[in-house]
């Protein structure tokens, strides 16, 4: 069993903090052993032997000229000279500043001085007039790149450092994010109507925000299923009663002993039709209105639309703007009833109703707009309520109130935003747009 710290959200956070700490000055530790082991005195290798007794063949000319003609000749073969007794240097220019730890050796060591440069030394030269100490400067052997660049400039070495430490910052947001971003995937899903979405929990804080999480959902889907059988449960039985009163007002009306068997037919239909709305309105909100997308005409379906109204209406002047074809993926049923309770608000109210289509296939905006009375500023945020009628001033007219919030409902199962508007005709202009 891990310990609470281990599992939790701040037990992750500290230990992870620790362990890049700790790896990084590791890191730092023996990158800097390795880079400044070549600093140190070393005993030769045998290369560096083979090579400085050849060199010492090619000085031996020297036995039979005077010391002058090394220390002042132009080519001093790559050597720094030094009094053999004082071990003081013999010229002004030195050659490196490091030189003289190797003139201060009783023995034969090896000194590297960067970029590929090693010298070695101390040894006599001898000459006709006295003996000299050298320190040699081999030629300049091959050292990789970075290498180089690490040990010449220290300020790659913290550049590698913060580099570093950024990977394992990344590693550590992406562990610790992850449980998050998984949880925040789930609530997504479960906003979009996927009631049965769950999250695998795991141990610590977050173990327990996951718990809970599944917790409220499963609430939630309990607490819908059980809205959604009440009112199955009371649409079965309005039904049935007002399928009886409609039939006895029409026999009723058969023996015509009745003046109000007309006005009870009346109510029948409009409580069936608000039966139907509120329905309707509850598996839209509840997302259990499913419909797999298609890829068919909308400029075509907009303007059947617009022909069935005109159909059922008199006198309304229904004008199309827009595109003669919009082929794209759309939910055609929830569109038309999008397109029925639009243009069924505007024929109610307006005479003259504008349909304007524009955009392209993923991207478009369909607006409608009237000559109506309209309604006041303050009113528009409200006309998307379940129940709102509006402004007094446009009349009810056998509305009762859903046809708006369906339309809202609906436009939101299938990922597009629906609002509203004053028009320059006086009246409302809806807009529906995808995406929202």
């Amino acid at each position: 069993m891990k310990p609470a710290i281990l599992s939790g959200f701040t037990g992750r956070l500290f230990l992870w903090f620790w362990l890049s700490l700790t790896l990084l000055l590791v890191a730092n530790f023996f990158l800097g052993r390795y880079l400044e082991q070549h600093d140190e005195l070393h005993q030769p290798n045998k290369h560096e032997l083979a090579a400085l007794n050849k060199h010492q063949r090619s000085l031996q000319r020297y036995e039979n000229r005077p010391s002058e003609r090394l220390l002042k000749g132009r080519n001093r073969h790559g050597m720094a000279f030094y009094d053999p007794v004082t071990r003081a240097p013999l010229e002004r220019d030195r050659m490196h500043w490091r030189l003289a730890e190797l003139a201060d050796k009783d023995a034969l060591y090896t000194l590297a001085l960067g970029r590929g440069l090693v010298a070695i030394g101390p040894f006599l030269v001898n000459t006709k007039d006295r003996q000299l100490l050298a320190v040699w400067i081999m030629p300049p052997r091959p050292v990789p790149i970075w290498r180089q660049v690490l040990r010449d400039s220290p300020h790659w070495r913290l550049i590698a450092s913060m580099t570093l430490v950024l990977l394992l910052s990344v590693i550590l947001a992406r562990w610790l994010s992850r449980p998050i971003r998984q949880l925040s995937d789930a609530a997504r899903l479960f906003g979009d109507g996927h009631l049965a979405t769950r999250v695998d929990a795991g141990s610590g804080e977050l173990g327990q925000l996951g718990n809970d999480f599944n917790l409220m959902a499963e609430k939630l889907q309990a607490s819908i299923a059980t809205q959604q059988r009440l009112l199955a449960d009371v649409s079965h039985e309005l039904r049935s009663p007002l399928t009886r009163l409609k039939l006895a007002a029409g026999l009723l009306a058969d023996q015509g002993s009745n003046t109000y068997i007309e006005r009870i037919e009346k109510e029948c239909e409009t409580l069936e039709h608000l039966v139907d709305q509120v329905l309707t309105l509850s598996r839209l909100e509840g997302s259990v209105y499913r419909e797999q997308d298609q890829y068919i005409d909308m400029a075509v379906q907009v303007q059947q639309a617009m022909d069935d109204w005109r159909f059922q209406t008199d006198g309304k002047q229904l004008i199309y703007q827009g595109p003669t074809q919009l082929m794209t993926n759309i939910k055609p049923q929830l569109l038309q009833r999008v397109l029925d309770n639009l243009l069924s608000n505007a024929c109610r109210y307006a005479g003259t109703i504008n349909v304007r289509l524009e955009g392209q296939p993923g991207q478009w905006q369909l607006s409608i707009s009237d000559n109506g009375p309209g309604v006041s500023d303050e009113r528009l945020e409200h006309l998307f309520e379940p129940f709102y009628r509006g402004d007094p001033a446009r009349g009810h007219q056998g509305n009762i109130g859903l046809g708006l919030a369906i339309a809202q409902a609906a436009a939101e199962a299938q990922k597009a935003k629906l609002s509203v508007a004053r028009a320059d005709t006086g009246g409302l202009c809806f807009t529906l747009s995808y995406p929202g």
